[in-house]
């Protein structure tokens, strides 16, 4: 995916250029100047990222606790971080013989 979040997924990928705190922030601060410029362009990469619609609901219009920018933040960082351990718990092994067509 070639999108604004890929960066993200790169540092998921490599833990060791950031903890988890710093990713969490990384996510907060571009959904903050998604909802200030371009509320669209933030709903598409939710529903890209297959966040439930009922999370953001409960997010956007429910809840009054946490700022929406965390909210959604947090959103993207838990289902980011459930994608790459379902790609990690089901990695497949390179079909041998595949490039010598």
């Amino acid at each position: 995916m070639s999108d604004d979040f890929s960066e993200f997924n790169e540092l998921i990928k490599n833990h060791g250029s950031a903890n988890q705190d710093d990713l969490l922030a990384a996510i907060t601060e571009r959904v903050s100047f998604l909802l200030d410029s371009d509320i669209e362009l933030l709903m598409s990469y939710l529903y890209r990222l297959d966040v439930l619609e009922v999370d953001i609901d409960f997010i956007l219009n429910k809840q009054k606790d946490i700022p929406v920018n965390e909210g959604l933040g947090k959103l993207i960082f838990d289902r980011q971080m459930a994608r790459q351990k379902y790609r990690e718990q089901f990695k497949q092994k390179p079909i041998e013989g595949w490039d010598e067509w």
